[in-house]
C-alpha cells in the first residue's frame, strides 16, 4: 500500500466515525461535549491517554533529546507525575462536581466574571495547541513525503475540524480507541524494537546519557517542565473533559491513572527512537527527527502503517483540544448556545489555530507558547478551589489568572527579567492569589 492510499484510506476511516456518531452527538450539548457522561474506566483512559501523548510526547521530546539529552525525558515524567497526581487526588472531586467544563468548575467557588475569564484563556492556549498538533502533523508527512507542506497543513487541519464538528466527544473517544490501537502497534510494537536493536549496535554519544540532568539541563530546567508541562496535566481542559465524561468517580480515577502509565511508557518508547536516530545520523532539521528516525528504522515496507500511527498520534490530540475550546465558548462565554453553535465554534477554532500555525511554523516555540499561557493564568487558581481551608477573594483570583498569564507573555516575548517565561507568570499569579487569601469558608468547585 502506498503512503498516500494508507493516509487515505485512515481519513476515510475517521471521517466514517464522525458521520455514524453525528445523530447521537446532536441529541443535546451533553451529548456533544461530555457524551453524556458514559465512558467506562478502559474508554476513559484511553481517550485520555490519546489526549496527553501528541506532538509534545514525540517530535517535541524527540528534539529536546538531540539537544539535552535524555534529561530531556522530564517533559514526559512531568505529564505522567502531573496525571498520577490527577488520579490520586483530584480525578474524583472532579467527576463529582457534575460540570461540563474547567470553567465551570472555576466559576463555582469564583462567580460568573472569573468563569468567563478562565474559559477565555482555555480558548485561547487551545488554539495555539491546536496549532502545534498540525504542525505536528505537518512535519511528520513533509519528513517522509515530498507533498507540499502547506497543502498538507491546510488539508490535515480540514480532517481534525470534520469528524469533531460533526460528532463531538463521541467522535472524539471513537477515533481515540482506532488512534491509540495503531499508536501501540506502530510505535510500541514495531519501531521501538528495532530502536533498541540500533542502539545495542551503535550506542548515542555519551553525553546524551547522563540523567536527571545534564551539561545542557539543570535542575532550573526540571522545575521549569514540573510546572510547564506538570501542572497541565493535573489541572488541563482536554484532560479534565474526558474525566468529566466519565461514568462515574471510580472511572475517572482509573483514566488518570492509565493515562500516567501510558505517557510514561510512550515517552521511554520516543527517547530511545530518538537516540536511535541520533545513532543512525539520520539528518534534517529538529522536529523531523522523530519521524526520519521512525523510518530509518522499519525501511519502506513498513512506511504506510508507520505514517498512518504517527499521524492517529497527532491527531488524536488535535480533536480534543478543539473540542475543549468549542466547550468553554458555547457552555461557559455563551451558555445554552446549543449543538449547532458549538459545532460552529470548532470549525472557528480549527481555522484560527491553522492560521496560528502558519504564521508561527516553529514546533518548539509553539509547544511552549501553548504551555505558557494556560500554566501561567489558570492552573492555581484552580487548584487552590480544591484546596480545603484556603478562600481567594474572588477579584483577586480573575486577576491572578489574567496577571501571571500578562506576565509569562511579556517574559516570552520581550524578555523583560531574563527567567523562565512560565515561572514568572506562576510567580506573579501566586502573588496575586496570596494577596486575595481571606478567613472562613468557601464554597465547594
Amino acid at each position: 500500500m502506498s503512503l498516500a492510499l494508507a493516509l487515505a484510506v485512515y481519513g476515510a476511516a475517521v471521517l466514517l466515525v464522525g458521520v455514524v456518531s453525528a445523530r447521537k452527538a446532536s441529541r443535546s450539548t451533553d451529548a456533544f461535549l461530555v457524551a453524556d457522561r458514559g465512558l467506562g474506566a478502559f474508554r476513559a483512559g484511553v481517550a485520555l491517554s490519546s489526549t496527553v501523548i501528541g506532538g509534545s510526547t514525540t517530535l517535541v521530546l524527540a528534539a529536546l533529546v538531540a539537544a539535552k539529552g535524555l534529561p530531556a525525558l522530564w517533559l514526559d515524567l512531568a505529564g505522567a507525575l502531573g496525571l498520577l497526581a490527577l488520579g490520586a487526588f483530584l480525578a474524583p472531586r472532579v467527576r463529582a462536581t457534575g460540570a461540563t467544563t474547567i470553567a465551570e468548575v472555576i466559576g463555582r467557588t469564583y462567580g460568573g466574571g472569573v468563569r468567563k475569564i478562565a474559559a477565555c484563556l482555555v480558548v485561547s492556549a487551545e488554539i495555539v495547541w491546536f496549532a502545534l498538533l498540525t504542525e505536528a502533523t505537518q512535519t511528520v508527512i513533509v519528513a517522509t513525503t515530498p507533498w507540499d507542506p502547506r497543502r498538507v497543513l491546510v488539508l490535515t487541519a480540514a480532517l481534525f475540524v470534520a469528524y469533531t464538528a460533526l460528532g463531538g466527544q463521541r467522535a472524539v473517544v471513537g477515533t481515540d480507541l482506532f488512534q491509540f490501537a495503531l499508536m501501540v502497534a506502530g510505535l510500541l510494537f514495531v519501531a521501538l524494537p528495532l530502536a533498541l536493536a540500533a542502539l545495542a549496535r551503535t550506542p548515542p554519544p555519551a553525553r546524551l546519557l547522563t540523567f536527571p540532568t545534564g551539561p545542557a539541563f539543570s535542575w532550573a530546567d526540571v522545575l521549569a517542565l514540573l510546572v510547564l508541562v506538570g501542572l497541565p496535566h493535573a489541572v488541563g481542559s482536554d484532560v479534565w473533559g474526558k474525566l468529566l465524561s466519565a461514568r462515574d468517580e471510580a472511572a475517572a480515577r482509573r483514566a488518570a491513572f492509565g493515562a500516567a502509565g501510558a505517557k510514561l511508557v510512550f515517552g521511554l518508547a520516543t527517547a530511545a527512537i530518538a537516540l536511535a536516530g541520533i545513532s543512525l545520523a539520520v539528518g534534517g532539521p529538529p522536529a523531523q527527527l522523530f519521524p526520519r528516525a521512525v523510518f530509518a528504522l522499519a525501511g519502506p515496507a513498513l512506511a504506510p502503517l508507520l505514517l498512518v500511527a504517527l499521524v492517529a498520534t497527532m491527531q488524536s490530540s488535535a480533536d480534543s483540544v478543539l473540542l475543549s475550546a468549542a466547550a468553554a465558548t458555547a457552555h461557559d462565554l455563551v451558555p445554552g448556545a446549543g449543538v449547532r453553535f458549538a459545532r460552529l465554534a470548532v470549525v472557528a477554532y480549527g481555522a484560527a489555530g491553522l492560521a496560528v500555525a502558519l504564521v508561527l511554523n516553529d514546533l518548539v516555540e509553539t509547544f511552549r507558547l501553548g504551555y505558557t499561557l494556560f500554566a501561567s493564568g489558570l492552573i492555581l487558581p484552580t487548584l487552590a478551589a480544591f484546596l480545603p481551608g484556603v478562600r481567594v477573594d474572588r477579584r483577586f483570583a480573575g486577576a491572578a489568572m489574567l496577571l501571571g498569564g500578562a506576565a509569562a507573555m511579556l517574559e516570552r516575548f520581550l524578555h523583560v527579567a531574563g527567567v523562565d517565561p512560565v515561572l514568572a507568570g506562576t510567580g506573579v499569579n501566586a502573588l496575586v492569589l496570596t494577596c486575595g487569601l481571606r478567613r472562613g469558608s468557601k464554597p465547594g468547585p
